[in-house]
Parts: C-alpha cells; structure tokens; sequence
C-alpha cells in the first residue's frame, strides 16, 4: 500500500510539473515531460559513441587522428594520459554545450553529464580514480559567466562515478581571451604558464579525472593536464562530452 501510494504521489507532481512549470527540450525547444530535457527525437540524435583520444597529441599536431587505440588505454606517447569523449564535437551536440554555456540554462548540465562515459568502466587491471576535477575558470570570467561549466558537470558525474569532486584543484593564474576566438598557435601562446594545483600533495601519486565540456585543439586540456602531472598525479584522463 505504501509503495502504490508513494508512486501516485510522485506521478501527481509530474502532472503538475507538466501543468504549470513545463520542460522545453533543449535543441527543438518542443514541449517535453518535466523529468526530461530532451525530447524523444532530439535524444536520438545525441547517442553516445565513447572514443579515445589523446589531448596532448592533439595540441601538438591539430592534424592528429582523434581516435588512436582502444577505450580505456592511455596514449602510447604520452604515458599516463588519455581522453575520452562520448561524441563527436559537431551539431547538434555544439549547440546544446552552447545553450549550456553561453545562455545560462544550468539545467542542461544533467543532460549533458548523463552523456559523457565512465572511464572506469573500460578499463581492466588499473588504479581506479582518486579524485575528480575540473577546467577553471579565471575568477573574473566565473563572475561573468556566473558558473563553470566544467564544475556544474563534474558536480552532475560525481554520484554516478563515484569519485570525489574537488572544485578548487586546479587554478587558473591569469585572464586570458576566449579560446574560441584564436588559432590553434594563438591559444598555445595564450595558456603558457597559466594553471596550477593549489595543492599538490592532494593530486601526489594520484589517478585523476580532468572534466571539460569540449575539448578542440587541445590546448586548454594540455596546460591543465601539464600541471597536474607536474605535481605528481600518476594518470590524467580528460573526460568530456565532445571531442
């Protein structure tokens, strides 16, 4: 009896959710149900494709194959480091990050989340992941932006992976122009020197996961994986949704 009633209760306040503070799917903004940011058809075209990659090979050559080995392997030249990504970095998937990032629907973050894979669970015989963190923000861009997306996301994976969260791992020193706006050797020149860890003995001897919403050239994801490995973490992967 109480199991039946709690399962009306919660389909009474669906109802009511889709009566008066009704969902808009995030591509189409067609109506959707009050648990879903997706509709059925725009879902569809967002499955998810796991594929590994290497960061630091993309930023040191933009002409790198994006896919070079098996899911959950690290990069045969750069011990230690890998990527992995849940689609392709195209549209529609571009426009949601985009909605995400630039229009301030936070909501999106879960859908978002729900996409990208678990790097632990391609991997056999490894150290699982101590510690979860994300790309930050300069702290005048975080004002502006209100959110770091990368934060929201990790904030969104941390239950399901079952890794801890360390918001303020990773720093960025200095104010630096949107990457979006550079060339592949503009943004190099742009991020030298930029991020740190605010506290290496946390990272020391440790497997960490890197979070990014998209990774393009690489060259953000490379500064940051950089330092992490500079303050002695074992192995770095780069998670995000595209790629």
């Amino acid at each position: 009896m109480l199991a039946a009633a709690q399962r009306a209760a919660r389909f009474a306040g669906a109802a009511f959710l889709d009566c008066f503070l009704p969902q808009f799917c995030g591509l189409c903004r067609r109506r959707t149900l009050s648990n879903q940011r997706l509709c059925a058809d725009c879902a569809g075209l967002l499955r998810p494709r796991p594929f590994a990659y290497c960061p630091l090979c993309r930023f040191e050559n933009e002409r790198a194959d994006p896919v070079g080995w098996r899911l959950g392997s690290e990069c045969p030249v750069h011990g230690g480091v890998s990527g992995l990504a849940s689609l392709r970095i195209e549209e529609p998937v571009l426009q949601l990050v985009h909605r995400f990032k630039y229009s301030g629907e936070k909501g999106l973050a879960r859908t978002l989340a729900d996409l990208m894979p678990d790097p632990g669970a391609y991997e056999e015989g490894t150290r699982p992941y101590n510690l979860m963190c994300p790309v930050p923000l300069f702290r005048t861009r975080l004002r502006e932006r209100g959110f770091n997306q990368s934060a929201e996301l990790g904030a969104q994976l941390e239950p399901r992976l079952g890794v801890p969260l360390i918001v303020d791992l990773l720093a960025k020193r200095a104010p630096t122009p949107e990457q979006a706006r550079l060339a592949g050797r503009a943004r190099r020149r742009n991020l030298l020197g930029c991020f740190a860890v605010a506290r290496p003995a946390v990272v020391h001897h440790k497997n960490v996961i890197l979070v990014d919403d998209v990774v393009t050239t690489g060259s953000t994801a490379s500064a940051c994986i950089e330092a992490l490995m500079a303050a002695g973490a074992v192995r770095v992967v780069l998670l995000t949704v595209a790629a």
